[in-house]
């Protein structure tokens, strides 16, 4: 099932109650409820305690692109999970913001970056987050013991090629418990400006020309052979990017059961 809207965080929850795709018991609060100013805070908290200026500037410049809004709708999407897992967690920033605003959820980073993972821990360290961990591993070495409520993916799979990107879905639809969810933010291909603003920054950030973008279309195949249910949700943006957000529960491995 593909849907797809133009929306923000408020316009989001209105869709995920409309489908009533989550249980009356839910153990995260509505972000949308919680005043502007403590998501700021917490912001700039989670960026001071990051040594280096190029990666502070870092930190803010992916601050900026993945804003409040949409991190109001990625835990939006994770709400009344407990255990979660971040594919490519870099620097753990958005781990950290995860991590603090929900003490009750305990947030696992992988990322292949050695580096990087030990800035993430690091900051969690300095946060006080004793629900947060980060492992330099790829999800593939990650045991089928190890389930997992929500899987979050962001701004990942436009920089893997196509065959690393059919794998690594596949590794997280098993990885996935009972009633577990999928969700990637990533950028679609249309409007073409978006597109080229993105490919832009791209190659700035990571200093290379390859870049492996999917349309919806492309997504909804790849996705649909290993979860019985798929959404789309593009996401408005005062800057030209265009962001996007799929969803995806009931794998087929476990509604086969």
């Amino acid at each position: 099932m593909a849907e797809e809207v133009e929306l923000n965080s408020n316009l989001f929850q209105k869709q995920l109650n409309g489908k009533h795709m989550f249980d009356d018991k839910l153990m995260l609060n509505m972000l949308v409820d919680t005043p502007p100013v403590s998501h700021n805070r917490l912001l700039a908290n989670i960026i001071k305690v990051y040594d280096s200026p190029i990666v502070r500037a870092y930190v803010k410049v992916r601050f900026t692109i993945i804003d409040t809004n949409i991190l109001n709708i990625l835990a939006l999407c994770l709400r009344g999970k407990r255990k979660i897992l971040d594919v490519g967690c870099g620097f753990g920033l958005f781990g950290c913001y995860l991590a603090a605003l929900y003490p009750e959820v305990s947030y696992f980073g992988c990322d292949l970056d050695p580096g990087r993972i030990d800035l993430a821990n690091e900051a969690a360290r300095r946060l006080n987050l004793n629900n947060a961990s980060f492992h330099c591993k790829d999800a593939g070495q990650l045991s089928l013991n190890d389930r997992f409520d929500g899987i979050i993916m962001i701004d990942l799979l436009h920089h893997l090629n196509d065959d690393t990107k059919a794998s690594l879905l596949a590794t997280c639809a098993k990885l996935l418990s009972d009633n577990g969810r999928l969700i990637i933010k990533d950028v679609t291909m249309r409007p073409f400006l978006k597109l080229a603003f993105t490919w832009l920054l791209d190659v700035l950030v990571t200093r290379g020309l390859d870049m492996w973008y999917w349309d919806e279309k492309r997504f909804h195949k790849a996705l649909a052979k290993h979860f019985m249910e798929v959404h789309s949700f593009p996401i408005t943006h005062w800057l030209p990017y265009p962001h996007i957000t799929y969803l995806c529960e009931t794998p087929h491995s476990l509604a086969d059961k």
